[in-house]
């Protein structure tokens, strides 16, 4: 007799699964060394809970690029090696991601209310920033995951 396999709780056991290993991979201490570089010197003048609110939505934006670049892993190690240039690797993740990327960025910035508590200048220099979190993030996660499959852990 055939067994049933429920492929909506396949699919969410596995989508538990690769965010616990990208949760285990990501690199933390290099999204802090890259925030103090290059964000500390343009929001040194927030308050506190300001400075708090960006961080969050950074985090949470690197881990979320993250992740879809872990999934996107086959397709990347096909079209887009780690070996690339990295204007074509960038270039790619337009292709691939981009409007995805700025559908993230939207979604994480309404969610922390960003809009509302920053300045017009302090929220073009974070979304500019953002975009760029986003790029190096997916990318990181799309080496990650191939790193993964080859060693059959994905």
């Amino acid at each position: 007799m055939g067994k049933i396999v429920w492929l909506e709780a396949w699919r969410c056991n596995r989508i538990e699964k690769l965010r616990q290993e990208a949760l285990q991979g990501f690199p933390w201490s290099k999204l802090s060394r890259f925030l103090e570089e290059m964000l500390e010197p343009s929001l040194d003048h927030l308050s506190p809970p300001k400075r708090f609110t960006v961080d969050e939505a950074v985090y949470r934006l690197a881990f979320e690029a993250y992740v879809s670049g872990i999934e996107m892993n086959r397709r990347g190690e096909a079209e887009c090696p780690p070996e690339r240039p990295e204007p074509e690797r960038r270039s790619w993740y337009q292709r691939i991601f981009g409007r995805e990327g700025d559908e993230l960025i939207s979604r994480i910035a309404q969610d922390m209310e960003l809009f509302h508590c920053l300045d017009d200048w302090t929220c073009q220099s974070v979304l500019v920033f953002f975009e760029e979190v986003t790029v190096r993030w997916f990318l990181h996660g799309v080496d990650y995951g191939i790193r993964l499959r080859k060693r059959r852990l994905l």
